[in-house]
């Protein structure tokens, strides 16, 4: 008897994914759109798009699991709306959306100490013993670290998110050094080399993202960091196919 594919809907603060797939190393459906929830009119555009993402279940059959990241915790009515088209609902804290994206990042990349998310919304950082959530990301940012801890202890870091998978992409390579941030963020201050089709959103949010990483790195003294494409998304897919039930 054929597995049944396990189906995944991620609305983040910013991007918004659908994975469906029987084996998470190939995905049968991998389709994602940015959004700019902080902004007038941006969960509108979201609501069209869940709308199509809900027929493309329907027409394959399948029920995905959904969950939304720190924009709906701090909206709960959008939480509520997107439930009436995804009844599979997860409502996760903070730390819980970070130690799905933990579990995604550690089934990886088993040696890694620590990873941090750098989301639209906020920033979710994880070890094996502790979650921290801080209330800002790349589409909210804000000065202040003070709620950041000390993360000098940790040898093997990991940044996911949109913001560190577009540097990973620019500089070609997952394997990097804070020096990697300085020379985007000054590519994209002089615009004086090509870069990679970003989304007119990841172009705009790219700067406040870069910020925050840069600062992350230098209060840390990380002298190199990892970057994994996965995150949220697929820490929901394995949760999802052990069978393990929402909140």
């Amino acid at each position: 008897m054929a597995v049944p594919a396990t189906a995944i809907v991620k609305f983040g603060s910013t991007s918004t994914t659908m994975l469906v797939a029987t084996r998470l190393d190939q995905p049968e459906i991998r389709e994602q759109r940015l959004f700019r929830l902080f902004e007038p009119g941006g969960f509108d555009e979201l609501v069209h798009f869940a709308r199509d993402l809900s027929q493309t279940s329907e027409s394959r059959g399948v029920q995905p699991v959904a969950a939304g990241g720190e924009a709906f915790r701090l909206h709960p009515h959008w939480e509520q709306q997107l439930k009436a088209l995804f009844p599979r609902w997860w409502h996760l804290s903070a730390q819980e959306e970070g130690r799905l994206a933990w579990l995604a990042v550690k089934a990886e990349r088993p040696y890694t100490d620590v990873v941090i998310d750098i989301g639209g919304g906020s920033t979710e950082i994880i070890s094996h013993h502790a979650a921290w959530s801080i209330s800002q990301g790349a589409a909210r940012p804000s000065l202040s670290l003070a709620d950041t801890p000390d993360l000098s202890q940790f040898q093997s870091p990991v940044f996911i998110g949109g913001t560190a998978v577009s540097l990973a992409t620019w500089a070609n390579r997952h394997m990097l050094v804070p020096k990697d941030i300085a020379d985007l963020q000054l590519t994209l201050q002089t615009g004086q080399a090509d870069l990679p089709p970003w989304d007119s959103v990841r172009r705009k949010i790219l700067p406040a993202g870069l910020a925050l990483m840069s600062a992350l790195v230098e209060r840390s003294a990380f002298a190199h960091f990892e970057v994994s494409q996965r995150g949220l998304t697929e820490g929901l897919w394995l949760a999802s196919s052990l069978g393990r039930g929402g909140c």
